[in-house]
């Protein structure tokens, strides 16, 4: 047997033997950070509210406002500064499977991603500064492990947001992968098995 398999022998062994922990109902709040690969979102930060109905199910909500990026922008009328952003309004439904002390929760997000895209003229435009705005429907599936730090849960997260083309006068990157933190502070709200 080699060092390999005997690593992996051991910590699976500690994930299959460690104390079933009680099945708790919980509510679940939290802050949340988040990288999204496509320009519009890029890092973000916002507010997550959960709740786990006996260690089974996950719903929750989210919002989270993507700080996004900026781009020199080309067209028949000048060159313009660029900025796009984005803030996601979802709801969260996933299936939660136990693993020692900690919960993996399998499932996605619906909601709406608005868009704001603000235009500020370079010195050759000819129009001038602009604001717009437009929400598209967004669908995410996701993974993540509630993993259990003294009175607190750390959830990192993996998710793949597909959202629908804005009506935006510059084409924007509105769908791509991404990656998010969540610091929870869980409360007990029923005991199902001591």
């Amino acid at each position: 047997m080699n060092g390999r398999s005997l690593a992996g022998g051991l910590a699976l062994s500690a994930l299959l033997t460690a104390p079933v922990a009680a099945q708790l109902s919980e509510v679940r709040i939290g802050a949340i950070g988040s990288y999204v690969a496509a320009d519009a979102y890029r890092a973000g930060a916002g507010i997550t509210l959960g709740y786990a109905p006996a260690r089974i199910a996950y719903i929750g909500l989210r919002w989270v406002y993507h700080f996004g990026s900026t781009a020199s922008r080309t067209d028949g009328t000048g060159t313009y500064d660029v900025t796009d952003r984005a803030q996601l309004f979802g709801a969260d439904l996933g299936m939660e499977f136990p693993v020692g002390n900690m919960e993996l929760v399998v499932g996605g997000t619906l909601g709406a991603v608005r868009f704001s895209q603000q235009t500020a003229p370079g010195p050759s435009a000819s129009s001038g500064a602009g604001t717009a705005i437009a929400t598209s429907f967004v669908a995410a599936p996701m993974v993540m492990l509630h993993v259990r730090v003294g009175p607190v849960m750390i959830a990192p997260q993996v998710t793949w947001y597909f959202a629908g083309t804005p009506d935006l006068r510059w084409p924007v990157d509105d769908s791509g992968p991404a990656v998010s933190l969540s610091v929870i502070i869980p409360f007990e709200t029923d005991r199902i098995r001591y």
